[in-house]
């Protein structure tokens, strides 16, 4: 059976262990690729630019925008964010899926783009206490980024009900065995 290429946005709040989720799919299924987001945000500790992200000035993000070089892009927590579009497209023709870390507005906007070749995640925390306690164990964030976080996020599982699918990130091993078994599901893997 012939396997579909296709876009799949998994989004989270903030500190949902997407990022975990989405490294642990990769290693068990190489036959993904990871898009890799351009930010206008500076660069946490150990981030490498073009791998964790592509990092861009505000002035170079606006151009990129103008210039309609963006899958998605959007403002979140005070900085832009957005996915180059060429690297999708090409990565979709050479017959793989592209997973996209992405948020709900950017999960929006792709659906909007991309119809019946997306496939919609979201990571739900397993309760208020253990996101929060994700969240201040990152050590990357101030008190009033964290309750900014905390806050926003509250919204954002609102629009769960938006995505295919939606998976508790109780256990990080758990959570990614039942995203695999969407993907076998949908002929993705």
């Amino acid at each position: 059976m012939e396997h579909k290429s296709k876009v799949i946005v998994i989004s989270s709040v903030s500190g949902g262990g997407k990022t975990s989720l989405i490294h642990l799919l990769v290693r068990n299924h190489p036959e993904l690729a990871v898009a890799v987001t351009a930010t206008s945000r500076q660069p946490r500790k150990g981030e490498i630019n073009g791998d964790h992200y592509f990092f861009l000035s505000s002035e170079e993000f606006s151009r990129k925008i103008q210039q309609n070089e963006f899958l998605e892009s959007a403002q979140v927590h005070g900085n832009y964010y957005g996915v180059p579009a060429a690297p999708v497209f090409e990565t979709l023709e050479n017959g793989k899926s592209v997973i996209l870390n992405i948020d709900v507005q950017g999960m929006r906007s792709v659906k909007a783009r991309m119809g019946g070749r997306l496939l919609s995640v979201f990571i739900l925390p397993p309760d208020r206490e253990t996101w929060e306690h994700r969240l201040r164990t990152r050590a990357t964030d101030s008190e009033a980024d964290i309750q900014k976080r905390l806050n926003e996020g509250l919204s954002e599982m609102k629009a769960a009900e938006e995505y295919d699918y939606r998976v508790v990130n109780e256990v990080l091993e758990s959570a990614a065995g039942e995203i695999s078994a969407i993907l076998q599901a949908e002929n993705i893997v």
